[in-house]
């Protein structure tokens, strides 16, 4: 009956000792579990911030894209009245440049 007791004392003991470690692993799983929760929430956190911003620099560049068409079509209109501009100045000149011409013809003739 001794050896059964002392089997019986050791086999306990030797249960204690796995008791021991996976109840050492089961808090170390939980540790861990709770870090990733962490980690989870701040990545979380991090990708709608993320998401926010981008969708502000999008609508940002939707507003800016929009501005650059509008000026750009304002500028091409103010080429064509700068260059119908020009055009009617040189018919002016030329017609400044035949009266000229007329006058001093005159003035050569009556003066």
């Amino acid at each position: 009956q001794l050896a059964v007791r002392l089997r019986a004392v050791s086999g306990a003991d030797q249960f204690a000792k796995i008791k021991a470690l996976i109840q050492d692993m089961i808090e170390r799983l939980e540790s861990e579990a709770e870090a990733d929760a962490k980690k989870k929430a701040y990545c979380d956190t991090e990708l709608s911030e993320s998401e926010a911003k981008k969708a502000d620099k999008t609508a940002e560049i939707e507003k800016l894209t929009t501005q650059i068409d509008k000026m750009s079509a304002r500028s091409a209109t103010l080429k064509e009245e700068v260059a119908e501009l020009q055009h009617e100045l040189a018919e002016l000149a030329k017609s400044q440049a035949d009266m000229d011409k007329i006058r001093a013809e005159e003035k050569a003739l009556y003066g």
